[in-house]
């Protein structure tokens, strides 16, 4: 993205997670928490591995169910611009973030 010279960057707000949000109607018909969340932000992995400094391999571990470490929740958060807790209210289980 490019300014021009004099712009201001627009604010990012975040995303705040509810029972109603699009994430949470997709994790209830059946999607995981980590798939729903990268089709809602619509990130390809090239790019969302570029923000995060996640490897693209590691995805695939993350979407099957693996755990994930809370730095990776952290970058994960800020890449989809959503708060770290909502995004592990999202999760099954807060247990799939490990020290």
């Amino acid at each position: 993205m490019s300014r021009r010279k004099g712009e201001r960057p627009i604010p990012v707000q975040l995303d705040q997670w509810s029972p109603d949000h699009p994430v949470a109607r997709a994790i209830q018909t059946g999607d995981g928490w980590f798939g729903a969340w990268q089709r809602q932000k619509c990130l390809p992995w090239v790019k969302l591995s570029r923000l995060t400094g996640i490897p693209e391999q590691r995805f695939i571990a993350i979407e099957r169910g693996g755990p994930l470490s809370r730095s990776e929740l952290d970058a994960l958060a800020r890449a989809w611009s959503v708060s770290a807790s909502d995004l592990i209210a999202s999760m099954p289980s807060p247990d799939l973030v490990v020290a």
